[in-house]
Protein backbone atom coordinates (compact mmCIF):
# COMPACT_ATOMS: atom_id res chain seq x y z
CA UNK A 1 0.00 0.00 0.00
CA UNK A 2 1.45 3.40 -1.29
CA UNK A 3 -0.16 5.70 1.43
CA UNK A 4 -0.02 8.75 0.25
CA UNK A 5 -3.78 10.41 0.57
CA UNK A 6 -6.57 9.86 3.36
CA UNK A 7 -8.95 9.53 0.74
CA UNK A 8 -7.14 6.19 -0.64
CA UNK A 9 -9.87 3.44 -0.44
CA UNK A 10 -8.98 -0.37 -1.39
CA UNK A 11 -10.82 -2.70 -3.85
CA UNK A 12 -12.00 -5.66 -1.43
CA UNK A 13 -12.35 -8.17 -3.95
CA UNK A 14 -8.43 -8.12 -5.19
CA UNK A 15 -6.65 -9.70 -2.51
CA UNK A 16 -3.02 -8.86 -3.42
CA UNK A 17 -4.51 -5.36 -3.45
CA UNK A 18 -6.06 -5.06 -0.31
CA UNK A 19 -2.93 -7.07 1.42
CA UNK A 20 0.29 -5.51 -0.17
CA UNK A 21 -1.56 -1.99 -1.70
CA UNK A 22 -1.22 -0.88 -5.06
CA UNK A 23 1.91 0.24 -5.19
CA UNK A 24 4.16 -1.54 -3.22
CA UNK A 25 4.17 -4.99 -3.66
CA UNK A 26 7.09 -4.44 -5.60
CA UNK A 27 8.68 -3.27 -3.13
CA UNK A 28 7.57 -6.07 -0.87
CA UNK A 29 8.87 -8.42 -3.34
CA UNK A 30 12.28 -7.17 -3.13
CA UNK A 31 12.87 -6.90 0.17
CA UNK A 32 11.21 -10.58 0.31
CA UNK A 33 14.31 -11.15 -2.45
CA UNK A 34 16.95 -9.79 -0.50
CA UNK A 35 15.94 -11.63 2.35
CA UNK A 36 15.84 -15.49 0.88
CA UNK A 37 19.25 -14.71 -0.70
CA UNK A 38 20.74 -13.65 2.44
CA UNK A 39 19.33 -17.12 4.14
CA UNK A 40 20.70 -18.81 1.15
CA UNK A 41 24.14 -17.66 0.83
CA UNK A 42 24.56 -18.40 4.33
CA UNK A 43 23.19 -21.55 4.06
CA UNK A 44 25.35 -21.98 1.19
CA UNK A 45 28.10 -20.85 3.01
CA UNK A 46 27.52 -23.20 6.43
CA UNK A 47 24.75 -25.90 6.24
CA UNK A 48 24.11 -25.20 10.20
CA UNK A 49 22.62 -21.66 8.97
CA UNK A 50 19.73 -23.65 8.79
CA UNK A 51 18.78 -25.07 11.83
CA UNK A 52 16.05 -23.91 14.92
CA UNK A 53 19.21 -21.81 16.42
CA UNK A 54 19.27 -19.71 13.98
CA UNK A 55 15.61 -19.42 13.57
CA UNK A 56 15.22 -18.48 17.25
CA UNK A 57 18.03 -16.03 17.14
CA UNK A 58 16.20 -14.51 14.22
CA UNK A 59 12.86 -14.22 15.78
CA UNK A 60 14.13 -13.18 19.30
CA UNK A 61 15.85 -10.24 16.73
CA UNK A 62 12.74 -9.12 15.39
CA UNK A 63 10.84 -9.32 18.60
CA UNK A 64 12.28 -6.09 19.82
CA UNK A 65 13.43 -4.36 16.38
CA UNK A 66 10.08 -5.39 14.54
CA UNK A 67 7.99 -3.30 17.98
CA UNK A 68 10.18 -0.37 17.83
CA UNK A 69 10.02 0.28 14.47
CA UNK A 70 6.28 0.31 14.07
CA UNK A 71 6.47 3.00 16.62
CA UNK A 72 8.93 4.79 14.64
CA UNK A 73 6.93 4.02 11.60
CA UNK A 74 4.28 6.15 12.70
CA UNK A 75 6.35 8.99 13.25
CA UNK A 76 7.62 9.21 9.63
CA UNK A 77 4.46 8.26 8.32
CA UNK A 78 2.64 11.23 10.21
CA UNK A 79 5.71 13.38 9.10
CA UNK A 80 7.45 13.95 12.59
CA UNK A 81 10.85 13.04 10.58
CA UNK A 82 12.39 10.66 13.14
CA UNK A 83 12.18 10.16 16.61
CA UNK A 84 15.70 9.49 18.06
CA UNK A 85 14.40 9.19 21.73
CA UNK A 86 12.57 6.19 21.32
CA UNK A 87 14.94 4.26 22.90
CA UNK A 88 14.11 6.22 26.61
CA UNK A 89 10.97 4.33 26.76
CA UNK A 90 12.28 0.90 26.33
CA UNK A 91 14.45 1.01 28.92
CA UNK A 92 12.00 3.00 31.51
CA UNK A 93 8.88 0.67 30.88
CA UNK A 94 11.55 -2.33 30.99
CA UNK A 95 13.10 -0.76 34.04
CA UNK A 96 9.98 -0.02 35.82
CA UNK A 97 8.44 -3.60 34.81
CA UNK A 98 11.05 -4.88 37.10
CA UNK A 99 10.59 -2.68 39.85
CA UNK A 100 6.45 -2.97 39.85
CA UNK A 101 7.23 -6.77 39.79
CA UNK A 102 9.45 -6.94 42.90
CA UNK A 103 7.17 -4.77 45.03
CA UNK A 104 4.71 -7.24 44.22
CA UNK A 105 2.18 -5.87 41.64
CA UNK A 106 -0.12 -7.87 39.42
CA UNK A 107 0.96 -8.44 36.09
CA UNK A 108 -1.48 -6.40 34.12
CA UNK A 109 -1.26 -3.27 36.48
CA UNK A 110 2.62 -3.85 36.42
CA UNK A 111 2.54 -3.80 32.24
CA UNK A 112 -0.52 -0.88 32.04
CA UNK A 113 1.86 1.21 34.35
CA UNK A 114 5.22 0.46 33.41
CA UNK A 115 3.79 1.70 29.48
CA UNK A 116 1.75 4.65 30.24
CA UNK A 117 4.23 6.08 32.34
CA UNK A 118 6.92 5.20 29.54
CA UNK A 119 4.28 7.17 26.73
CA UNK A 120 4.22 10.16 29.07
CA UNK A 121 8.15 10.97 27.54
CA UNK A 122 6.32 11.02 23.91
CA UNK A 123 4.65 14.21 25.45
CA UNK A 124 7.42 15.76 26.39
CA UNK A 125 8.68 16.00 23.13
CA UNK A 126 5.69 16.84 21.24
CA UNK A 127 5.01 19.49 23.68
CA UNK A 128 8.50 20.88 22.24
CA UNK A 129 8.00 20.03 18.56
CA UNK A 130 4.24 20.58 18.61
CA UNK A 131 3.82 23.48 20.70
CA UNK A 132 7.23 24.82 20.58
CA UNK A 133 7.31 24.21 16.88
CA UNK A 134 11.13 22.63 17.15
CA UNK A 135 12.90 20.69 14.79
CA UNK A 136 11.68 17.35 15.35
CA UNK A 137 15.22 15.88 15.66
CA UNK A 138 17.08 18.72 17.51
CA UNK A 139 14.11 17.98 20.08
CA UNK A 140 14.35 13.87 20.16
CA UNK A 141 17.93 14.02 20.27
CA UNK A 142 17.97 16.45 22.91
CA UNK A 143 15.33 14.21 24.66
CA UNK A 144 17.14 11.05 24.23
CA UNK A 145 20.59 12.33 25.47
CA UNK A 146 18.53 13.77 28.69
CA UNK A 147 16.44 10.46 29.00
CA UNK A 148 19.10 7.88 29.11
CA UNK A 149 21.42 10.04 31.05
CA UNK A 150 18.38 10.76 34.01
CA UNK A 151 18.01 7.06 33.75
CA UNK A 152 21.57 6.02 34.22
CA UNK A 153 21.57 8.39 37.46
CA UNK A 154 17.90 6.86 38.69
CA UNK A 155 18.02 3.26 37.85
CA UNK A 156 22.31 2.80 37.04
CA UNK A 157 20.74 -1.09 36.45
CA UNK A 158 17.81 -3.21 36.99
CA UNK A 159 18.25 -6.83 37.36
CA UNK A 160 15.31 -9.37 36.17
CA UNK A 161 14.05 -12.20 38.51
CA UNK A 162 14.91 -15.41 36.63
CA UNK A 163 11.90 -17.00 38.63
CA UNK A 164 9.66 -13.96 37.62
CA UNK A 165 6.65 -14.18 34.54
CA UNK A 166 8.87 -11.65 33.23
CA UNK A 167 11.96 -13.74 32.19
CA UNK A 168 9.77 -16.56 31.56
CA UNK A 169 8.02 -14.92 29.19
CA UNK A 170 11.54 -14.75 27.29
CA UNK A 171 11.79 -18.51 27.37
CA UNK A 172 8.61 -19.52 26.90
CA UNK A 173 7.16 -20.91 23.27
CA UNK A 174 3.90 -20.50 22.04
CA UNK A 175 3.06 -22.64 18.50
CA UNK A 176 6.53 -23.60 18.97
CA UNK A 177 7.83 -20.15 18.23
CA UNK A 178 8.95 -18.29 20.49
CA UNK A 179 5.72 -16.08 22.81
CA UNK A 180 7.37 -12.81 22.66
CA UNK A 181 7.19 -12.73 18.49
CA UNK A 182 3.82 -12.64 18.76
CA UNK A 183 3.15 -9.07 19.73
CA UNK A 184 5.43 -7.96 17.24
CA UNK A 185 3.40 -9.84 15.09
CA UNK A 186 -0.08 -8.45 16.34
CA UNK A 187 1.54 -4.80 16.29
CA UNK A 188 2.02 -5.14 12.58
CA UNK A 189 -0.97 -6.03 11.76
CA UNK A 190 -3.04 -3.84 13.96
CA UNK A 191 -0.87 -0.97 12.79
CA UNK A 192 -2.06 -2.35 9.09
CA UNK A 193 -5.43 -2.56 9.43
CA UNK A 194 -5.27 1.10 11.52
CA UNK A 195 -3.61 3.05 8.64
CA UNK A 196 -5.26 1.29 5.79
CA UNK A 197 -9.09 1.03 6.65
CA UNK A 198 -9.60 3.49 9.66
CA UNK A 199 -10.76 7.11 9.20
CA UNK A 200 -8.07 8.02 12.05
CA UNK A 201 -5.12 6.88 10.40
CA UNK A 202 -6.04 7.97 6.34
CA UNK A 203 -6.13 10.93 8.74
CA UNK A 204 -2.50 10.36 9.95
CA UNK A 205 -1.56 10.29 6.51
CA UNK A 206 -2.67 13.20 5.13
CA UNK A 207 -0.93 15.20 7.81
CA UNK A 208 2.18 13.65 6.68
CA UNK A 209 1.74 13.17 3.20
CA UNK A 210 0.07 16.68 2.36
CA UNK A 211 -0.94 18.80 6.04
CA UNK A 212 -1.55 21.96 4.00
CA UNK A 213 -4.87 19.79 2.13
CA UNK A 214 -5.03 18.20 5.76
CA UNK A 215 -5.39 21.33 7.50
CA UNK A 216 -8.02 22.53 5.09
CA UNK A 217 -10.01 19.09 5.57
CA UNK A 218 -10.69 20.11 9.10
CA UNK A 219 -7.74 17.74 10.04
CA UNK A 220 -6.28 18.91 13.49
CA UNK A 221 -1.93 18.76 12.96
CA UNK A 222 -1.47 19.30 16.45
CA UNK A 223 -3.98 16.81 17.77
CA UNK A 224 -2.77 14.00 15.36
CA UNK A 225 1.19 14.96 15.67
CA UNK A 226 0.75 15.01 19.50
CA UNK A 227 -0.89 11.84 19.18
CA UNK A 228 1.47 9.93 17.14
CA UNK A 229 4.16 10.73 19.37
CA UNK A 230 2.44 9.51 22.08
CA UNK A 231 1.72 6.12 20.44
CA UNK A 232 5.41 5.91 19.59
CA UNK A 233 6.63 5.77 23.14
CA UNK A 234 3.58 3.76 23.86
CA UNK A 235 4.69 1.54 21.70
CA UNK A 236 8.29 1.73 22.76
CA UNK A 237 7.51 1.03 26.32
CA UNK A 238 5.81 -2.42 25.28
CA UNK A 239 8.43 -3.70 23.59
CA UNK A 240 10.56 -2.60 26.83
CA UNK A 241 8.71 -5.18 28.62
CA UNK A 242 9.60 -7.83 25.82
CA UNK A 243 13.40 -6.15 26.26
CA UNK A 244 13.15 -7.17 29.73
CA UNK A 245 11.60 -10.76 29.60
CA UNK A 246 15.09 -11.40 27.35
CA UNK A 247 18.13 -9.75 29.96
CA UNK A 248 18.94 -10.60 33.15
CA UNK A 249 20.11 -6.74 33.61
CA UNK A 250 18.68 -3.87 31.96
CA UNK A 251 21.20 -1.30 31.57
CA UNK A 252 20.22 2.61 30.65
CA UNK A 253 22.90 2.46 27.81
CA UNK A 254 21.85 -1.19 26.19
CA UNK A 255 19.12 0.81 24.38
CA UNK A 256 20.89 3.07 22.16
CA UNK A 257 21.97 -0.08 20.05
CA UNK A 258 18.53 -0.39 18.41
CA UNK A 259 18.41 3.39 17.53
CA UNK A 260 20.17 2.79 14.18
CA UNK A 261 18.49 -0.71 13.24
CA UNK A 262 15.05 1.06 13.56
CA UNK A 263 15.54 3.63 11.54
CA UNK A 264 16.89 1.60 9.07
CA UNK A 265 14.44 -0.95 9.20
CA UNK A 266 12.03 2.14 8.21
CA UNK A 267 13.46 3.37 5.30
CA UNK A 268 14.43 0.31 3.86
CA UNK A 269 10.50 -1.22 4.07
CA UNK A 270 9.86 2.30 1.61
CA UNK A 271 8.86 4.78 4.77
CA UNK A 272 9.10 8.12 2.92
CA UNK A 273 11.05 10.55 5.40
CA UNK A 274 9.13 13.29 3.82
CA UNK A 275 5.95 11.41 5.46
CA UNK A 276 2.47 9.97 4.07
CA UNK A 277 3.69 6.91 2.35
CA UNK A 278 5.03 3.00 3.63
CA UNK A 279 3.65 -0.29 4.11
CA UNK A 280 3.65 -2.11 6.99
CA UNK A 281 3.74 -5.62 5.86
CA UNK A 282 6.97 -4.25 4.04
CA UNK A 283 8.34 -3.16 7.15
CA UNK A 284 7.80 -7.01 8.64
CA UNK A 285 10.33 -8.24 5.87
CA UNK A 286 12.32 -5.47 6.71
CA UNK A 287 12.65 -6.50 10.32
CA UNK A 288 13.49 -10.08 9.51
CA UNK A 289 16.08 -9.22 6.69
CA UNK A 290 18.03 -6.82 9.37
CA UNK A 291 17.37 -9.44 12.08
CA UNK A 292 19.02 -12.15 9.99
CA UNK A 293 22.02 -9.76 9.45
CA UNK A 294 23.90 -10.50 12.81
CA UNK A 295 23.74 -14.32 12.93
CA UNK A 296 24.73 -14.40 9.04
CA UNK A 297 27.53 -12.42 9.78
CA UNK A 298 28.70 -14.78 12.84
CA UNK A 299 27.95 -17.92 10.26
CA UNK A 300 30.61 -16.01 7.55
CA UNK A 301 33.10 -16.03 10.40
CA UNK A 302 33.10 -12.36 10.79
CA UNK A 303 32.92 -10.87 14.40
CA UNK A 304 29.96 -8.65 15.80
CA UNK A 305 32.02 -5.25 16.02
CA UNK A 306 31.49 -5.83 12.20
CA UNK A 307 27.14 -5.20 12.56
CA UNK A 308 27.27 -1.65 13.09
CA UNK A 309 29.21 -1.33 9.62
CA UNK A 310 26.64 -3.08 8.07
CA UNK A 311 23.58 -1.71 9.64
CA UNK A 312 25.20 1.97 8.56
CA UNK A 313 26.11 0.69 5.19
CA UNK A 314 21.82 -0.49 4.83
CA UNK A 315 20.88 2.80 6.07
CA UNK A 316 22.83 4.61 3.89
CA UNK A 317 21.30 3.08 0.43
CA UNK A 318 17.87 2.81 2.05
CA UNK A 319 17.97 6.57 2.80
CA UNK A 320 19.64 7.11 -0.94
CA UNK A 321 16.38 5.24 -2.12
CA UNK A 322 14.28 7.02 -0.32
CA UNK A 323 15.93 9.96 -2.18
CA UNK A 324 15.49 8.57 -5.72
CA UNK A 325 11.62 7.79 -4.60
CA UNK A 326 11.07 11.08 -3.81
CA UNK A 327 12.67 12.90 -6.47
CA UNK A 328 10.27 10.70 -8.74
CA UNK A 329 7.36 11.62 -7.20
CA UNK A 330 8.24 14.97 -7.48
CA UNK A 331 8.91 14.71 -11.07
CA UNK A 332 5.82 13.29 -12.32
CA UNK A 333 3.62 15.88 -9.98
Amino acid sequence: MTINSFKQRSNPLNLKRTLLGSGDSGNIIALLVFWIFLIAISAVNNAQFISKTTFNAVVFNMCILGILAIGQALVVLSGGILDLSLSVPLILSGCLSVIFYDRGWSTIPLILASIFISGLFGLINAFFIVVMKINPLIVTLGTGFAGSGLLLIIFSRAMVNPKSWIAGFGTSYTFKVPSAWWPMLIFTVIAHIFVKYSRPGRHLVAVGGNPVAAKVSGISLARYRVGTFFAASLISGTAGIVYAAFTPEIRPSAGTLYTLPMIAAVVLAGFSLAGGAGNFLALFISVGFLSTVPTALVFFGLESLWEPFFQGLILIVAVSLDAVRTKKSGNRE
